[in-house]
């Protein structure tokens, strides 16, 4: 059997509180980081609405030869 000792002492430190600043740090990093993504949100929609209108001023003959679905065939 091996005995194994260490004869430094050994000190805890409790954590501190985090302190007000910290915590508005930490409150305006995920404020920012919520905005950003509405901001990306709104873009991708604005972006999706942009392209889908683009497609809709096409002629019927073109969308067909990008292999976009006719508007009369319904089933």
């Amino acid at each position: 059997m091996t005995m194994v000792c260490c004869d430094t002492e050994m000190t805890r430190t409790a954590r501190s509180a985090p302190t007000l600043a910290a915590m508005a740090k930490l409150a305006a990093g995920s404020l920012a980081s919520h905005m950003n993504g509405l901001a990306k949100a709104y873009a991708d929609r604005r972006r999706m609405k942009r392209d889908a209108a683009a497609l809709a001023a096409m002629p019927d003959d073109l969308r067909k030869d990008l292999g976009w679905p006719a508007g009369d065939m319904h089933r």
